[in-house]
């Protein structure tokens, strides 16, 4: 039977990191967690779980890089048999519907990899109108807390085990933050939904900001596109107009507009299966 192991690296996500990880569980045969230094109550969290398939890996303050979740994966490999996946799994993360799916076709096409389409949620305008008259409860699940997203990019979540493969865990001069995934897997075509609960509440979203600030001084080269808050750390900045958003339904159907349409072109740009369209699909 293929089982499905999770990868969580998480720092201050204890808002939410009960949600993902219970989430998760109904589909990954276990889950490594490592608390990152948190400085909320992650950890705790995480421990009041008490759930079987769910392992504290470690409570490490180490400087991010990548290469960390190669750490789990080099310490874990032993119990892994050839066709299980791994699953890379942020704290503020939640896969729409089941991964087997995506599995069956990557197997029938012979790929390792499979990747996800990242719709990121934001706080809107109208989140933060609820959230001042004291009408956003953090004890309800975050899908219905928070309803406005558009869609960001595709990044790298499975990949399949082989007794051979490797997940160098250093950095390089051209990997400066280290290698996501092992290198040289062949991508699966499915690509699964993914809903990334980046910006919750303005208590969450300003300890985010500080997070990502110290990583990014740690490594100048992590979270790039926060490079803005070398400037300022402000986290009403996050509030996006919900007219500038989709409203989603829970109901696993996404919207594209022409503009994030455009990203996945470009995104997909010189693959050699380019031309079969796919980031025209909805």
């Amino acid at each position: 039977m293929t089982r499905i192991y999770g990868l969580c690296l998480v720092r201050n996500e204890g808002d939410v990191i009960a949600q993902t990880l219970l989430h998760a569980s109904r589909f990954c045969h276990r889950i490594y967690v490592w608390d990152n230094g948190s400085t909320d109550d992650t950890w705790e969290r995480i421990h009041s779980l008490a759930h079987p398939s769910i392992e504290l890996f470690s409570r490490e303050a180490t400087p991010f890089h990548d290469g960390l979740r190669a750490k789990i994966f080099n310490a874990m490999r032993h119990e892994c048999a050839p066709g299980d996946w791994l699953y890379i799994l942020d704290g503020d993360e939640f896969l729409v519907g089941h991964p087997n799916r995506a599995i069956a076709v990557a197997e029938k096409e012979g790929a390792n990899q499979i990747n996800t389409l990242q719709y990121n949620f934001h706080f809107s305008d109208r989140d933060w109108e609820q959230y001042k008259t004291g009408k956003d409860d953090r004890k309800l699940p975050i899908a219905e807390r928070r309803r406005y997203y558009r869609f960001a990019n595709i990044e790298q979540r499975f990949f399949r085990f082989d007794p051979n493969i490797q997940w160098p865990e250093h950095t390089t001069e051209r990997y400066p933050r280290g290698f996501a995934i092992p290198p040289k897997l062949k991508r699966c075509s499915y690509r699964l939904p993914n809903c990334h609960y980046q910006y919750r509440d303005p208590e969450q979203i300003q300890l985010r900001l500080e997070t990502r600030l110290a990583a990014r001084q740690a490594n100048h080269n992590n979270f790039l596109h926060y490079s803005a808050l070398d400037e300022e750390i402000n986290w009403q900045r996050f509030i996006v107009p919900s007219h500038d958003l989709h409203h989603y339904n829970n109901d696993g159907q996404f919207k594209f507009n022409l503009n994030e349409r455009f990203q996945l072109f470009r995104r997909d740009l010189g693959r050699r299966d380019f031309f079969r369209f796919d980031f025209l699909a909805g």
